[in-house]
């Protein structure tokens, strides 16, 4: 069950909001209780008066360099989150019939599935979480059933950040230390790292010019406070973090604890279905053909779909080789795609090559089989995980959450 979301107040120097209404902000100031008027103005100026540089609602502090009006009142109302909206309960949806819920959602957007390819469309990183909540294991009362639905909400809110990282980054557009943040965090502190706050602050730096336009829309519905999908995000991150915390008993509640969460996370899923109209793409190597006396070249490119589980390792081809004339994208590097056909997209940058349809996530995402000499394999999806000192560091892309349940 959900714990109380007052917080408690540790110290003389900590400043915690406790309650927020339409013209006011009621915090804790060292247990002394101050009302100001609710703009970000007042509040960064009171921070200033008190040499305070972050502060906390509901459970989770924040800087103040990195609060904008993106996110100001985003993170206010967590201080009033109520629990999981009735609206969004009453279509709870069943261990066994979550996947047809998502497969309509495709459907609507003229997306072709079967049962077999549904959790493809939704791409590597999180296809992999929807395949063992399908699994027995994943159907099971247990805190590890709950850690495999925590990592799909994990893993499709990374993939959000990284779209929008990729671009900040080609574009120079760092324009907020949350960004610089993400680079510096520990590994152990990553797990935990906002990445609410950092996908409402990256669109914001981006603006119009994302290159997956769904995603403003999506973060305009997410950025208000009133809408049911502020409130099944702050619940999905709440419970993660309560999971990664052991506060989550393992006793008569689960499973209707497991039943609501199940059901925030197909509502915060069917969202997201703008993501099957994007491909990723593992770009092994691009080799150039070139005649003696020609007037063009023609780059052969050697690459891997990553939406779908790859199998039949021995009897079928992992890539596809296609060549372009004149054109290559970057050799050994994850790509995201715009459209469904990738040979057709391929085609589509002889038209108009200012008007690029892929962009990398490498080095945030990487494909470590691209660098082997076997062609044939299983591709070892990695992301990057944070900083050791100097050294970047990477984590398997299907590691789980520990519940200090015996792993199968």
């Amino acid at each position: 069950m959900l714990s109380n979301n007052k917080s408690e107040v540790e110290g003389n120097h900590n400043i915690v909001i406790q309650n927020v209404s339409d013209s006011t902000i009621t915090l804790n100031v060292g247990g002394e209780v101050k009302e100001i008027d609710r703009k970000l103005e007042e509040l960064l100026s009171l921070l200033e008066k008190l040499s305070q540089n972050s502060f906390q609602s509901a459970d989770k502090t924040y800087k103040v360099e990195t609060i904008s009006h993106a996110n100001f009142d985003f993170i206010l109302n967590q201080a009033v989150f109520a629990g999981l909206p009735y609206e969004v309960k009453e279509n709870a949806s069943s261990a066994d019939n979550w996947a047809l819920s998502l497969s309509q959602e495709l459907v609507d957007l003229d997306i072709a599935v079967n049962n077999n390819t549904i959790f493809s469309h939704y791409g590597w990183l999180i296809e992999v979480f929807l395949q063992k909540m399908s699994t027995e294991v994943g159907k099971a009362t247990t805190l590890r059933a709950l850690s495999f639905m925590t990592e799909a909400y994990q893993a499709s809110l990374y993939y959000l950040c990284v779209i929008q990282l990729a671009q900040i980054i080609q574009k120079n557009k760092i324009t907020n230390p949350i960004f610089t943040d993400f680079f510096k965090t520990t590994p152990e502190n990553q797990v935990l790292f906002d990445f609410q706050q950092l996908l409402l602050l990256g669109a914001e730096a981006l603006g119009d010019e994302n290159f997956v336009p769904e995603i403003v829309d999506f973060v305009e519905e997410l950025s208000d406070t009133n809408s049911d999908l502020y409130n099944v995000v702050l619940y999905l991150d709440k419970i993660r973090r309560q999971l990664i915390h052991n506060q989550i008993n393992d006793d008569s509640s689960l499973p209707q604890l497991l039943e609501d969460y199940r059901t925030a996370l197909i509502f915060w899923l069917r969202k997201l279905t703008f993501i099957a109209k994007y491909r990723l793409v593992s770009m092994k190597e691009i080799n150039i053909r070139y005649k003696l006396g020609a007037t063009s070249k023609e780059f052969i490119h050697l690459y891997g779909e990553l939406h779908g589980i790859y199998d039949n390792l021995v009897t079928r081809k992992d890539y596809t080789q296609l060549s372009i004339k004149d054109i290559f994208t970057f050799n050994q590097s994850v790509l995201l795609f715009k459209g469904t056909h990738i040979p057709t997209t391929f085609k589509e940058m002889y038209k108009n090559q200012n008007d690029i349809p892929y962009i990398s996530l490498s080095p945030f995402i990487i494909d470590q089989s691209v660098f082997s000499e076997k062609i044939t394999q299983t591709p070892e999806i990695y992301n990057f995980g944070g900083m050791n000192g100097k050294n970047y560091h990477f984590v398997n892309f299907k590691n789980e959450l520990p519940t200090g349940e015996q792993k199968n």
